[in-house]
């Protein structure tokens, strides 16, 4: 595959065009600092519920859902007489399909133990019994990461490294029952010259047919990013190409991983970037159907800020975040940019400052017009999480009708015209949403929302449609 490279900053920083404007609402831990804090990852359930899970100190993997005001109390995933293997820049992952729920983790020690699976297909109430995914004869296996393809199966990559210590490789196991078994696995790292980065994480990325693997690679003291890819549901991997443009030759180890997701035909990769100790986080934007790849800073630089690093990126139709913790003035700042039409206009160059403290990475997820964080915070010594509701300056969307019928006094239900709805929320006069049940008795083109138990008053109606465009509206229960 010969592709044209290109940097181009100003193809992903538009200030003209309308922007949203996110409610960011309080701050909060997801669990006692008792649970511990490393390596948060974030997913939402088919409800839009956030579903989180992190690594202790003490070798334990601990998960916890949101349950509508507060997170569950956290469930321990990882083996009782066995430790798993989390810190602050690695550790157990998760994905979700629907109501199933996929988390992997490493066993420790990394020599001996195994990279194991647990499925749940209840939106995480219930997890299966641990089932193995790698084959560790002859080497060494680290750093799981799982997504899944479109009927819910789970995609593992991890990496294998020869029990002599080098020829590093990443490779994928894919399982057509749910997680039940795996196949043998494929190399991903394909074509990128030499090892890859043993220090940094992977990111495995499913769309269709089309599976994008995002690694580091270590050729001549370089660590860039480059792409694998598959064209055939993660089966092989024929072609690569190297994302990162900066040649970037750190002194020590980077210890930082890419990530990325799938919009129609177009890879959209984040990771950090630089030379020797400092760095800055960079979009990369790759057709998987002409040949071209754009990439720029998410930032530019900016005189204040030392360092960028850990970019995390999540999507739902054309809405996309990115979030990244950057350092400045001997603080950390976890920050957010955010834009409602990622294929029309890309990102803005601005972004939202989500928490400022001590913190290491953190992760976000996008739906139900609600963006979530959450971060290893080291003042607290906990996860913390954070929402925002976002949506545009103007009420509705240019050259959309969106025609809200109010409910008559005593009526259990109002109804909403507009095509392709996915999700309704009630915000009050605080800004505190209320997610609604939505259920279409006709037509896709109208939808009835379920008014039980709603008191009366002015309520923001939300809702969001299946190409990730949020509309408000008011609506007056009496």
């Amino acid at each position: 595959m010969k592709l044209l490279f290109t940097t181009l900053f100003t193809l992903f920083a538009f200030t003209a065009f309308s922007q949203r404007v996110i409610g960011w609402l309080g701050a909060g831990p997801v669990a006692h600092k008792m649970y511990g804090n490393l390596h948060p990852r974030i997913k939402l359930d088919k409800y839009n519920n956030p579903m989180v899970v992190w690594g202790d100190e003490n070798g334990k993997a601990w998960f916890a859902k949101w349950g509508g005001e507060t997170f569950s109390q956290p469930v321990s995933l990882g083996p009782v007489a066995n430790l798993i293997f989390a810190t602050s820049w690695a550790g157990p992952d998760i994905a979700a399909h629907g109501d199933t729920v996929y988390v992997t983790y490493k066993q420790v020690p990394e020599e001996s133990s195994h990279i194991y699976i647990r499925h749940s297909y209840d939106g995480g109430l219930n997890f299966s019994a641990a089932e193995e995914v790698d084959s560790i004869k002859g080497y060494t296996t680290r750093f799981p990461t799982v997504t899944t393809d479109e009927t819910g199966n789970p995609y593992v990559s991890y990496m294998k490294v020869e029990k002599t210590i080098g020829g590093q490789q990443y490779v994928v196991a894919k399982s057509n029952d749910l997680g039940e078994s795996f196949q043998k696995e494929t190399m991903g790292s394909v074509l990128s010259g030499n090892n890859v980065c043993d220090c940094s994480p992977a990111a495995l990325v499913a769309s269709g047919t089309a599976g994008i693997l995002l690694y580091r690679n270590s050729l001549d003291g370089q660590r860039n990013i480059w792409a694998g890819i598959s064209n055939n549901g993660c089966n092989s991997f024929n072609n690569s190409i190297q994302v990162d443009s900066e040649n970037y030759k750190p002194e020590t180890c980077p210890a930082s991983g890419p990530h990325g997701v799938i919009v129609g035909d177009t890879l959209y990769s984040v990771y950090m970037s630089g030379t020797k100790e400092t760095g800055l986080v960079f979009l990369g934007k790759l057709s998987l159907s002409k040949p071209s790849l754009l990439v720029a800073p998410i930032t530019g630089n900016i005189p204040s800020v030392a360092m960028q690093n850990f970019p995390r990126i999540a999507g739902v139709g054309v809405a996309a975040a990115i979030v990244w913790v950057q350092t400045a003035g001997g603080n950390n700042y976890v920050c957010l940019s955010f834009t409602d039409e990622l294929s029309a206009n890309g990102f803005p160059q601005t972004y939202d400052t989500v928490a400022e403290g001590v913190m290491i990475n953190a992760d976000v997820a996008i739906g139900g017009g609600f963006i979530y964080v959450v971060w290893e915070d080291q003042v607290t010594r906990s996860v913390m999480f954070r929402r925002g509701v976002y949506y545009k300056k103007k009420i509705m969307s240019e050259n959309t009708t969106v025609l809200i019928n109010q409910p008559a006094k005593g009526q259990k239900y109002f109804s909403v015209v507009l095509r392709d709805i996915i999700s309704c929320a009630l915000l009050d006069n605080n800004g505190s949403p209320t997610e609604m049940d939505i259920s279409y008795p006709k037509n896709k083109d109208v939808c009835k929302v379920t008014l039980d138990d709603m008191d009366p008053g002015t309520y923001t109606v939300k809702l969001e449609d299946s190409e990730g465009r949020v509309y408000t509206a008011k609506l007056e229960i009496k």
